[in-house]
């Protein structure tokens, strides 16, 4: 049977089994972070195609990473956050210079305050983001043409 997002892989060996985009180290969730913040960016700076958007989108959308289980979710989903639990704060600190707020531990800095950090950590529901994206660029992102038979 063939996949339904066949540029949308887990692999071992990179980005920690996160599901991504199939040559390339880059998360669905950051696919649809980047398409968020702009779809002309994600197709001019990040050099995505409109079918890996859109399978990223739907990939994301139809929540398909619980089903394929990889070892870990994308780094920046509520999903991975409850996989990894609660984040140890024990050993950072937050530091305050001037202008700047930021906390730091050993081998750590994170730029923002300690709220910001966890909030963060806690991820965001990427699969709601994604349905409403795929709903808003149904124009943008066109479904992909079917073979039609030779006659």
């Amino acid at each position: 049977m063939t996949s339904p997002f066949p540029e949308i892989v887990c692999t071992e060996d990179t980005l920690w089994g996160s599901p991504r985009v199939d040559g390339r180290r880059l998360a669905v969730g950051d696919v649809v972070s980047i398409v968020h913040d702009s779809l002309h960016h994600a197709l001019d700076s990040h050099e995505l195609t409109l079918s890996q958007i859109k399978q990223a989108l739907s990939y994301c959308s139809m929540l398909q990473c619980q089903a394929d289980n990889p070892l870990v979710f994308c780094h920046n989903c509520s999903l991975r956050s409850k996989q990894e639990g609660p984040l140890d704060t024990s050993d950072l600190e937050e530091v305050i210079s001037g202008d700047s707020v930021f906390v730091k531990g050993e081998n750590f800095m994170f730029f923002g305050s300690m709220e910001d950090l966890l909030e963060d950590y806690c991820g965001y529901d990427w699969w709601i983001i994604a349905t409403d994206l795929l709903i808003d660029l149904r124009n943008e992102l066109p479904d992909e043409p079917t073979l039609q038979p030779t006659p």
